[in-house]
């Protein structure tokens, strides 16, 4: 029987960060992030229920709400991109994230305050805001940091083309 791929792997997903003042973008490239979650959008319910109704009232959809969610990293004051990341947190700095799949390596550029991602491998990315939190100290374990992020847009994933 033929070995079927089941997906792709977290292991090998990297991280960027565009952030700056339009004059002076950058887009950093997180080491070491322990997990990413992006929060569930969820869509307003506009009422249309008509006052004729007897039985059950009604709805449509309206706008979207971005999700809720956060960076955790095992917190490492040597390593400067955490020290990035928890200054634009304690900033409640307007970010964007460009989240690399593990289904390439290849890495996104920067012109003029444009990113471009790169067709042969996977990219999530969205606007968020970051806000700071406090360090968390348990024991056996590595102190970390859960940063929170409240998405401004959808996250959008544009699949890998090249094989």
């Amino acid at each position: 029987m033929a070995n079927v791929r089941k997906g792709v792997l977290t292991q090998g997903t990297q991280v960027w960060i565009k952030h700056g003042a339009t004059a002076a973008t950058e887009i950093t490239k997180m080491v070491c992030i322990t997990g990413i979650n992006l929060g569930d959008d969820t869509p307003t319910d506009i009422p249309d229920t008509c006052l004729e109704e007897t039985d059950s009232a009604t709805s449509t959809y309206g706008l979207n709400t971005p999700g809720e969610g956060s960076i955790t990293i095992n917190t490492d004051p040597k390593n400067a991109t955490h020290i990035t990341l928890l200054q634009l947190a304690d900033d409640r700095e307007y970010v964007e994230v460009f989240v690399g799949w593990s289904d390439g390596t290849v890495e996104p550029t920067l012109a003029t305050d444009t990113v471009t991602l790169p067709e042969d491998r996977t990219w999530t990315s969205f606007t968020a805001l970051l806000k700071n939190s406090a360090p968390t100290f348990e024991p056996d374990s590595l102190v970390g940091h859960t940063i929170s992020m409240k998405r401004q847009s959808k996250a959008i994933t544009a699949y890998k083309t090249n094989a």
